[in-house]
């Protein structure tokens, strides 16, 4: 649906460049050219975690009426503009400061920016585009890279990055066999020292339990790994690398997969699996405390304990939908979100049962395999649905690309 409204968008374009141009060529020019301005120098300043300030020292023929600092995210089309206050001169000196605890951004974000001056006639001259990667100062950062992966690590060990960059190329590549999916690149990955460290870049009232963070529109990925940690990098790692490609495989403009699903799969898909996760769903059952799925929609509890239950949840679900749909259902699940669907109208469409009735069908199954006298199966059958996962999921693509056919 994206696709086609920019499509749609760039035909529009087009005709109204044309008719400009016509009108232009009858009418002639209306408006004068800018006059010309010498950029003479554009810094940025990182105050990490605290500020961003943006300089510019310009020269102008004519006096400048306004100026605007439009800057973005690489990886975003939203532009954001500020008008800084500014003395009138031939000779400009102009700052301006972002409060990044007020308007966070994350560390290894790379932003986009360029001046604009605007003179008495309407005409206006912008500098060239500059570009700074928003990273946090308290630290020195080592970068290892390919064309697909480059790895920020606050670990000076060269095998430390090399290690992480190697588990990032290695899950792109089996995700794209798994799900057919191809990850778009380049990804980021900004490596802390520890989960403490890394907490301390997080936004204010964060969840203290965060050891790993993806942000799929940005490309980039957060973790806090110890050297030395090599089993604890590559299951954060392998986790948030899958959120990435279930970012891609449900991009639509309304919302994105209920964290029940995204989480899911991040959790069935990291290696290693967490051997947590076993007992605390017995003992959940067992004391009749598991979460319902209605309440696993929305973001997961700040309190350690009822998160890691969400997580392991997560992850059952998932092992259940496979069990009982197949991974084609699965596929054709998460494609839906391409659509606009709600969480409702998503899991009713592919699955034919409500939220609520697949979770009642779940927590009876989920029972009988960690209820009193039961023993878990939570890895073994975990490896046998992921060996027939790769070739279902692709088969539910072709599903979704049926249904809109036959849509249309």
């Amino acid at each position: 649906m994206r696709k086609h409204r920019h499509r749609l968008g760039r035909s529009l374009l087009l005709t109204l460049f044309l008719v400009w141009g016509l009108l232009s060529w009858f009418a002639g020019p209306t408006v004068r050219a800018a006059p010309s301005a010498q950029f003479a120098d554009q810094q940025v300043a990182v105050q990490f975690p605290t500020a961003l300030t943006f300089s510019l020292h310009v020269v102008t023929q004519e006096p400048v009426t306004r100026v605007e600092l439009r800057y973005h995210p690489v990886s975003s089309i939203a532009i954001t503009v500020v008008r800084p206050p500014f003395t009138p001169s031939l000779d400009l000196h102009i700052q301006y400061t972002r409060d990044m605890q007020v308007n966070y951004l994350p560390p290894g974000t790379e932003i986009s920016y360029v001046w604009r001056l605007y003179f008495a006639d309407g005409s206006w001259v912008e500098s060239p585009e500059q570009r700074v990667l928003y990273l946090d100062q308290r630290y020195q950062w080592s970068v290892a890279q390919d064309a697909r992966v480059q790895i920020y690590a606050a670990v000076a060990d060269p095998a430390y990055r090399q290690a992480a960059l190697a588990i990032v190329e290695q899950t792109i590549d089996q995700l794209g066999q798994q799900l057919n999916v191809t990850i778009q690149g380049p990804v980021r990955v900004v490596l802390y020292p520890s989960a403490q460290a890394l907490a301390s870049a997080l936004p204010p009232a964060s969840a203290e339990w965060v050891g790993g963070m993806a942000l799929p529109e940005l490309q980039l990925i957060l973790g806090g790994v110890p050297a030395g940690n090599m089993q604890e990098m590559r299951r954060i790692l392998t986790h948030e690398v899958v959120h990435l490609a279930v970012a891609q495989l449900t991009e639509n403009p309304y919302n994105t997969p209920p964290p029940w699903l995204d989480e899911g799969l991040a959790t069935f898909f990291q290696q290693p699996q967490d051997a947590r996760f076993p007992p605390l769903l017995r003992q959940a059952v067992q004391r009749d405390q598991l979460i319902p799925l209605q309440a696993l929609n929305s973001s997961f509890p700040a309190d350690p304990t009822a998160a890691l239950l969400s997580y392991a949840e997560s992850e059952s679900v998932v092992q259940y939908i496979i069990r009982m749909y197949g991974g084609a259902r699965l596929g054709v699940l998460l494609r839906s979100f391409q659509q606009g669907v709600t969480y409702d109208e998503a899991v009713q469409q592919s699955l034919g049962v409500t939220i609520d009735q697949l979770d009642q069908s779940w927590e009876s199954w989920v029972r009988s395999q960690y209820g009193v006298g039961a023993s878990a199966v939570g890895d073994l059958s975990r490896l046998v649905l992921a060996a027939g996962l790769p070739a279902l999921v692709f088969i539910g693509s072709f599903a979704v690309r049926r249904a809109r056919h036959r849509g249309k």
